[in-house]
């Protein structure tokens, strides 16, 4: 079943700018179907959707992980995952 995913990672826009160039060709990849991020307090605010919570697991452990350690960013601590009806584009 598809997921909705809302997150805060703790850095700035720039860096963030630079985290999704290289990441979203990859998040793609691996089934993500939407993505947007906006500053908020604390940081940059995703929501995401995936078409399950097990493809977002696995992309966070593989190449966002990776890339948020390479940054030197803390993983972020307000991830939630929501089960949505439909995820249309």
């Amino acid at each position: 079943m598809a997921v909705m995913v809302t997150m805060t990672l703790k850095t700035d826009a720039a860096t963030y700018q630079a985290m999704h160039g290289q990441l979203l060709p990859m998040a793609k990849q691996a089934g993500m179907l939407f993505h947007s991020g906006h500053e908020a307090e604390g940081g940059v605010a995703l929501v995401d959707f995936w078409p399950s919570a097990d493809a977002f697991q696995k992309f966070m452990e593989g190449p966002a992980g990776e890339a948020m350690q390479a940054a030197g960013m803390e993983p972020p601590d307000d991830i939630a995952i929501t089960e949505v009806l439909t995820a249309d584009s």
